[in-house]
Parts: C-alpha cells; sequence; structure tokens
C-alpha cells in the first residue's frame, strides 16, 4: 500500500503549500474560514488541502479512499498517513467521540482528528 497523495508539511510557508498543491492540479480552490484560510484540490480518486494562518499551513486533510475496502485497509492507511507527521511510536490514541477517533504526538507537536464516518484526516500542528 502506498500513498498518492501529497506530502503537505506542517508549519511550511502558504507558497510552499501552493506549490505541493499545484504540482498535482492546477485547480486549487480558496476557501475563507473564520480566522484561516483552507486551499484545496480535488483530483480524481482523493481531494487534499491545508488550512493557512498567518501565511503558514497550520493544518492538513486528505479525503481519500484508498483502503476503504475493509477495516486493515482503513487501518494501514491510517498509519500511514500517521507516519507522514511523526515516528509512529511517538503516536497516541486517545479520545474518541463516536465521529472522531483523537491521535496526538508530543515528540513532534503534532495531532490528528480521524473521522470516523466520513474517513477523512486532519493534522493540525499543536505548537
Amino acid at each position: 500500500m502506498e500513498l498518492k497523495t501529497p506530502h503537505i508539511p506542517l508549519g511550511i510557508s502558504l507558497d510552499e503549500g501552493i506549490e505541493i498543491l499545484g504540482s498535482f492540479s492546477s485547480e486549487i480552490e480558496e476557501f475563507e474560514e473564520e480566522n484561516e484560510v483552507f486551499y484545496k484540490i480535488s483530483c480524481r480518486d482523493w481531494e487534499c488541502g491545508f488550512y493557512c494562518k498567518d501565511n503558514i499551513v497550520q493544518s492538513t486533510w486528505f479525503n481519500d479512499p484508498f483502503g476503504r475496502e475493509d477495516e486493515m485497509g482503513i487501518n494501514r492507511k491510517v498509519t500511514l498517513y500517521l507516519t507522514r507527521y511523526g515516528r509512529i511510536e511517538d503516536w497516541e490514541d486517545r479520545m474518541n467521540n463516536g465521529w472522531i477517533q483523537f491521535f496526538f504526538n508530543e515528540e513532534s507537536g503534532v495531532n490528528l482528528a480521524y473521522g470516523l464516518h466520513k474517513d477523512v484526516l486532519r493534522f493540525n500542528q499543536t505548537e
């Protein structure tokens, strides 16, 4: 299994984030949400984007159907995404409210909010 979505590091500049998205699609959508701006691309098989505040990428978002065939596939996909943002052994799964499973990585200063029902991932910089 290999992820096809781009890796968008947290903490990079807006320009770097746009460059990453632009390498996958020339159609970048922009949405304003409260005090953040969301940039998104939609490809044939997946969507992804990032939230930017003060010209810095603060969060990333992925709607990736990869692995949705079964529970093992979903678990493998989530694991692959977690390794993008820190060592797998540093991740800790914590609260699950029935809609979202939260993972925290104190070492990298990142958390993941994984939408259980829609199978979407949002990584947030905590520091």
